[in-house]
């Protein structure tokens, strides 16, 4: 009988991003997420899941945009943008989009969604730029980035 490779998945973890009142931005100017050391774990695939609700009076046709930041080592300061290692403000400028969400003109909208990045390296985090017209919702429970590694496994 031959062998299967099968998804093993990790838990389910938050990754800390202070969105709530994430001003808008047309330049890259938005905030990047607590860095994630994947040297011990290895995933090659993490699937991210998200919670970002505009604010009031958002303009329409604007966007919510997601950017990978990568690290060459967790211990090191070699990282995409010059990201630092913890929650912090980040201005994008070489960081590859990795997903957008279209928004509209309703005010304190959540936009929820997943995607899928593959081989994120030993150092990973996530940057979100928006550009809605207004700052995002100011309430933190109503933003939420999630992740869960995924690595192959012969069965």
């Amino acid at each position: 009988m031959p062998n299967e490779i099968k998804a093993k998945y990790g838990t389910s973890t938050v990754m800390t991003s202070t969105l709530a009142s994430l001003a808008t931005s047309t330049v890259g100017v938005g905030r990047q997420s607590t860095m994630v050391d994947n040297s011990v774990n290895k995933f090659q695939r993490v699937h991210v899941y998200f919670l970002v609700t505009t604010g009031t009076t958002p303009t329409v046709d604007k966007s919510i945009r997601f950017f990978l930041l990568k690290g060459d080592d967790p211990t090191a300061n070699i990282r995409t943008d010059n990201a630092g290692a913890t929650d912090a403000g980040l201005t994008v400028v070489t960081a590859d989009q990795v997903y957008g969400v279209a928004t509209d003109a309703t005010s304190d909208k959540g936009y929820r969604g997943t995607f899928a990045i593959e081989n994120p390296g030993p150092d990973w985090g996530l940057a979100v730029v928006h550009d809605t017209g207004v700052n995002l919702n100011s309430t933190g429970g109503n933003h939420v980035l999630r992740f869960v590694g995924e690595n192959p496994e012969v069965q």
